[in-house]
């Protein structure tokens, strides 16, 4: 067993023992309907990882998570290589491998040109499980998963990635998107940011932009944001403005619309590693005292945060909701990459193409927890296409013969299991074939690419 592992295997046996230590919550037992059929609560967090869970899980800095983790199952999630979050979340969302549902990349080619575009939804050859679940008369709701734009027809409501009209703005002015000279934020019209359509005039009042997060959210992240380089705010910034958009706007129309099986997606949690990963001095890095205090807690601050973002959905849901915390890959420190860079020696991450010591790992997260769900159950074998199968058998629907993915049916109780044997069908794809290997183009194209140029993953 390597070193990792060992370390892994020690962080997810502390969540145990925090697990037995602990009074479990009170559950509901009865499904959340009302008519047999449960509801489900998915929070997509991209790059969540043990490394960074297990302390704040022993420090109580994770109220919200540590329900989860008490009352439910928990563990490993392996993430697909190459370790790309639009490919990894695709997966989640169908229950196969990139090469299947088409999502392969970042950045797809336009036929007959030079130029390349960020992926986008139509690129998808499979149907996700908003898609079959809106077939099977489910209600979803579905907030900021990527890829999602243009969005599709549900049985319910979808807000894209891209409603938020900002993606990597350094001079403040917002890609997709202008101002007035009242400095009044008006957003180029572009289809296929919401379903219904009509929906994205209500979610407008949701938008929030860098410009608008207040001093005292910044200094929720910094020790003293007055003091603070704003080039180093800058990534937090966008970021959680970005969040706090679908988090405030995904709980109203959560609230409003109940659907049944509701999904969120944050991408704080993996921007802020990228950028902060590297002043954490537990994780062996050395920095000036003042760097420290002005940056050492901004990864773990984000995690906080969210942990508030599913403490209110939890609030919100209805009772006997079952909650699935996932995400697309972890993250973690290249001890090997470390030493080399400490003799400063140049390096370079497989995964990014970083020239520091820290980048995605294979290893992310899961936990569920909810009515039939296992307390304390270990789940060490999943891997990212085995969410879809899984969600699929717990709601009581069909399971797809020819996924690649299968149900995790270790983490469901026996009873749970005698009253919802599982189904099978030979496959989801009925109907007309679905998929587009040309990505479509927004006018948020150039500061998706130029994002992404930053993180290293293009050129």
């Amino acid at each position: 067993m390597t070193k990792r592992m060992h370390l892994l295997t020690g962080s997810l046996l502390v969540v145990a023992a925090i697990i037995a230590s602990a009074v479990l919550l009170s559950g509901c037992a009865s499904d959340a309907t009302g008519d047999g059929r449960p509801r489900v609560i998915i929070f997509g967090i991209d790059a969540a990882n043990w490394n960074v869970l297990t302390p704040m899980l022993e420090a109580g800095e994770l109220p919200n998570i540590e329900r989860l983790v008490r009352d439910g199952s928990f563990g490993v999630l392996k993430s697909g290589e190459p370790i790309q979050s639009p490919q990894m979340w695709t997966s989640i969302a169908t229950g196969v491998v990139p090469e299947r549902h088409g999502i392969t990349g970042f950045t797809a080619e336009v036929p007959g040109s030079d130029n390349e575009l960020p992926v986008t939804n139509n690129m998808r050859r499979v149907k996700a499980f908003w898609n079959v679940l809106s077939e099977e008369d489910v209600t979803v709701g579905i907030v900021g998963w990527w890829p999602s734009w243009p969005v599709d027809e549900v049985n319910g409501f979808m807000i894209a990635q891209r409603a938020w009209p900002m993606n990597w703005s350094l001079h403040g002015i917002p890609f997709g998107a202008a101002r007035d000279r009242n400095g009044r934020l008006i957003v180029q019209d572009f289809p296929g940011r919401t379903y219904p359509e009509s929906l994205y005039e209500d979610f407008e009042q949701f938008v929030m932009t860098e410009e608008d997060v207040t001093l005292q959210e910044l200094n929720s992240f910094f020790a003293d944001s007055r003091f603070t380089d704003p080039r180093k705010q800058f990534h937090a910034r966008w970021v959680y403005a970005k969040d706090r958009t679908f988090a405030d706007a995904g709980l109203h129309y959560f609230k409003q619309e109940t659907p049944e099986v509701f999904a969120i997606y944050l991408q704080g949690t993996d921007v802020v590693s990228h950028y902060y990963w590297g002043y954490q001095t537990d994780e062996g890095y050395t920095v000036s005292p003042e760097d420290e205090r002005l940056y050492g807690r901004v990864v773990r601050a984000y995690y906080a945060f969210v942990d508030g973002v599913i403490g209110d959905f939890l609030d919100a849901a209805p009772e006997g909701t079952a909650a699935l915390l996932i995400s697309d890959h972890g993250f973690e420190t290249k001890r090997d990459l470390k030493v080399r860079w400490e003799r400063g020696e140049a390096i370079r991450t497989l995964e990014g193409n970083k020239d520091v010591p820290w980048d995605h790992g294979t290893d992310g997260a899961i936990i569920f927890a909810g009515p039939g769900i296992k307390s304390g159950e270990r789940a060490d074998d999943l891997s990212v296409v085995d969410v879809m199968p899984t969600l699929m058998a717990y709601l009581g629907q069909p399971v797809a013969e020819d996924l690649d993915g299968r149900p995790a049916v270790a983490l469901f109780e026996d009873d749970y299991l005698s009253a919802h044997p599982i189904e099978w069908v030979a496959t989801y794809e009925t109907g007309e074939a679905r998929g587009d290997d040309t990505p479509m183009a927004s006018p948020m194209d150039e500061g998706i690419k130029e994002k992404l140029r930053s993180l290293g993953y293009i050129e």
